[in-house]
């Protein structure tokens, strides 16, 4: 259950980009379509959701309970705001075009595989007549051995092209069944959807801040200190979660991740990987450029400190992937590029 709130939010996250991309002029792709269709079909349960709430909640500390919930509470707003302001837009998508596509894409390969296997299967009656009319003639068995390899030759060719025929066919069926399941237009259901999540998860989060009142009026050493607020949305970050964990980073799950980089309390610890260090101090200080003045040495002095990242070394360093410079290898300027696409 807890995996389910969790995968959630990066999911939920990379829809809000599929629809930023569609509404400024990119392609509206068969891949997209398929994705907001699955999304609906994994997450359109309410019931559900709930009980991955419950379970959640019922498993995991207040803190990081209610930094996961308001998490994803602000992914499901962006959806709804964004849908909202596009609604006519979103509402004209031609899913039905998209799915067309996807299915007649092998048609062109059918077509011409078709005319290969027709050639091969032409050579092999040629040859099957050719043997059979041997018997009603006179020959030596030398001639009837060269008929037969010649048969046999022209069978395995054969059979060949004609597997590559019956893949194809395999091919477009099953992207025949997929389109099927991805004809409709799910934008404006999924956004009645996030209606019904938002009132879900005010209720546990309006439950939380009750529970977490009750405990302040209780005098006590051991009250759970108020989360420190966020310096970088859910968006960003899921982007350079996506881009950098496992790779950068030791692998964590993205709540983790998202606590860590807002320096909030999270089960898994940031670690940099072997290697990457440099880069990482590229990282912060593209991270730290989007903060005003008042944040910025703040949190980029918490996170060296937190990922053990030396001051010295970090101005060393910290412009290492940038094209144009002595340390700008090819893996580090390609890096920088991948980093610079998510803050443009």
């Amino acid at each position: 259950m807890d995996e389910r709130i969790t995968s959630m939010i990066p999911r939920y996250g990379k829809l809000n980009k599929i629809y930023a991309e569609i509404m400024s002029g990119g392609s509206f792709s068969f891949e997209k379509q398929q994705f907001i269709s699955d999304f609906y079909r994994e997450y359109g349960d309410t019931q559900t959701f709930e009980a991955a709430l419950i379970s959640l909640m019922l498993e995991m500390d207040a803190t990081h309970y209610s930094v996961l919930l308001n998490s994803l509470k602000r992914e499901i707003e962006s959806n709804i705001s964004t849908y909202n302001a596009c609604k006519e837009f979103f509402d004209r998508l031609d899913t039905g075009y998209v799915c067309r596509q996807h299915e007649s894409r092998f048609d062109w390969g059918i077509d011409r595989q078709m005319k290969v296997t027709n050639g091969y299967y032409r050579e092999l009656m040629k040859a099957n007549g050719s043997l059979e009319a041997v018997g009603f003639r006179e020959h030596d068995r030398q001639e009837e051995e060269l008929l037969e390899r010649r048969y046999e030759r022209c069978k395995r060719e054969y059979d060949k092209e004609k597997a590559k025929l019956n893949e194809l066919y395999t091919q477009k069926e099953q992207a025949r069944r997929e389109a099927l399941q991805c004809l409709q237009n799910r934008c404006g259901d999924i956004c009645r959807l996030g209606g019904s999540l938002l009132a879900i998860l005010d209720k546990y989060l309006t439950d939380q801040k009750k529970k977490e009142g009750e405990e302040k009026e209780i005098p006590s050493s051991a009250t759970t200190p108020a989360s420190p607020p966020a310096y970088f949305p859910m968006r960003l970050l899921s982007a350079i979660y996506e881009k950098c964990n496992d790779k950068q980073f030791e692998a964590v799950p993205e709540a983790d991740f998202y606590a860590g980089m807002n320096l909030q309390p999270c089960r898994n610890r940031l670690k940099i990987r072997p290697g990457e260090k440099a880069r990482v101090c590229y990282l912060i200080f593209l991270m730290s450029e989007t903060l005003s003045n008042q944040d910025r040495e703040k949190w980029k002095d918490e996170i060296m400190r937190l990922l053990d990242i030396d001051i010295k070394y970090y101005k060393s360093k910290y412009k290492a992937p940038v094209p144009r410079t002595d340390l700008a290898s090819d893996s580090n300027q390609e890096f920088a590029k991948e980093m610079r696409s998510i803050f443009r």
